[in-house]
């Protein structure tokens, strides 16, 4: 199928300007800034802010994990480290792999440092303590998920998941210096990853509305498991999401791509918040740039149906591709949402050989919502999971799902760049070569 060309303004890909700066480490905080309870809330803050920037939920995840799949054929793109990613051709020193490793294990460091001290501040507000320890659990987990999937081969690379994930840290440090430890397995990270988000979900609050809720914490749990292919704890995880009727599906299929500041839909479950005061995405000061790109075939084909809305108000305008999520330069930054936890429930339920009708309750969800026909007869499993990432390809097409999505189903890049299979080294970030030179422990990933 022919390529189209589109203009799109992607500010998650370029238009961060904090996406390849060059920080200092963070070094361990003063005596002073762990003396009480509220400077631990600082830290915390500051922890936040790392999880926002460019090289984490900020853009990069999005922008990088686009850059190394399928939906999309990029131009050749004039900045190096990018240009990398883009020919999947990295080196130990590419400026976005750098990038991602300092900011994920900086936020590690600030969460550790807190839950280092609390136990010391805690009586000053116990209320406070709780929430802070939830906070950083979570960021701490989330943060370790993100560098595993970038940094290690997928889950089922080898039977067991022995296959080399990346360095735990729970112990305080400066980001890049004193942190000696070896990479552990896949497995022994996800384990932490999973210990740390339910710890959280135990002290975070109930309320949806704040910057982290208890349910945020169960999403990923629920994300993490699905990673893993492990349907029965990713379902009990979605389960009660969606039976909790805290949530549901937006009206709109775009009205989640409009959200800004402290403004919440049915559908968010965690978003990274833009307010000026911080400019929490680091993309909406107007410093936006105009990309020529064109869709892949195969994405052209998922969105082909012109009775879709997401065709019309997300995709495509004036019939011409063009991808508008990301329009609106002041949005907040959605990481997980209630469509996703639906297919992620369906497919689950597939794989467990629930019945076809509990399927298609949350399938057809998704799908009324997009004006597409509901669909209760298909008997076929293997034609029913088709239709359940199919839409999946769709609802979370540009956000950073499909990179994840071929590799947890073993599955093929097709670019026109070439093919590349979900165990490609060439798929997988190199350790930053400043990594090997500090730690004695560090294996680099084969290939580089």
């Amino acid at each position: 199928m022919k390529n189209y060309l589109i203009i799109i303004s992607l500010f998650l890909i370029f238009g961060c300007e904090k996406y390849l700066e060059i920080i200092p480490e963070y070094k361990l905080p003063a005596e002073s800034a762990t003396s009480h309870i509220d400077s631990l809330q600082k830290i915390t803050n500051g922890a936040f802010n790392q999880l926002q920037s460019g090289n984490l939920y900020g853009g990069g995840l999005i922008a990088n994990s686009e850059l190394l799949s399928d939906n999309w054929n990029a131009s050749p793109i004039s900045d190096f480290s990018l240009n990398q990613l883009r020919t999947r051709d990295m080196n130990a020193y590419n400026g976005a792999a750098n990038g991602l490793w300092v900011d994920g294990y900086r936020a590690i460091n600030m969460s550790n440092i807190v839950l280092e001290y609390l136990p010391i501040h805690q009586n000053q507000d116990q209320q406070k303590a709780s929430l802070l320890k939830g906070e950083c659990l979570f960021i701490r987990a989330v943060c370790h998920f993100e560098l595993l999937r970038m940094f290690a081969m997928p889950t089922g690379y080898t039977e067991d998941n022995s296959h080399l994930g990346i360095p735990i840290r729970l112990s305080t440090g400066s980001a890049n210096d004193e942190q000696n430890n070896p990479r552990s397995t896949v497995e022994e990270v996800y384990q932490q990853i999973i210990s740390d988000l339910e710890q959280s979900v135990s002290f975070l609050p109930n309320d949806k509305s704040t910057r982290l809720s208890k349910w945020a914490a169960m999403a990923f749990l629920s994300k993490v498991y699905f990673q893993k292919n492990d349907f029965v704890n990713s379902l009990i995880w979605s389960d009660q999401i969606i039976n909790s009727g805290e949530f549901g599906l937006n009206s709109s299929v775009d009205e989640i791509y409009n959200l800004s500041g402290w403004n919440f839909s049915d559908e968010t479950i965690f978003q990274i918040i833009n307010i000026p005061e911080d400019n929490s995405n680091g993309s909406v000061t107007g410093r936006l740039k105009s990309n020529s790109v064109t869709y892949s075939s195969q994405f052209i084909e998922a969105i082909s149906n012109p009775d879709d809305l997401r065709n019309t108000s997300l995709y495509t305008f004036l019939e011409v591709p063009y991808l508008k999520k990301y329009s609106n330069t002041a949005m907040n930054v959605t990481i997980i949402r209630f469509a996703e936890i639906l297919l992620s429930r369906a497919e689950s339920k597939l794989m467990l050989d629930y019945s076809h009708e509990s399927i298609f309750e949350d399938l057809n969800l998704v799908r009324q919502r997009s004006n597409l026909p509901t669909d209760d007869e298909c008997d076929d499993h293997d034609e029913l999971l088709n239709s359940i990432r199919q839409e999946r390809l769709v609802e979370l097409g540009f956000e950073g799902d499909r990179f994840h999505e071929v590799k947890r189903q073993q599955g093929t890049f097709i670019s026109e760049l070439g093919t590349f299979e979900w165990n490609d080294p060439k798929l997988v970030y190199p350790i930053p070569q400043q990594e090997i030179d500090q730690n004695q422990n560090m294996i680099q990933n084969s290939g580089y």
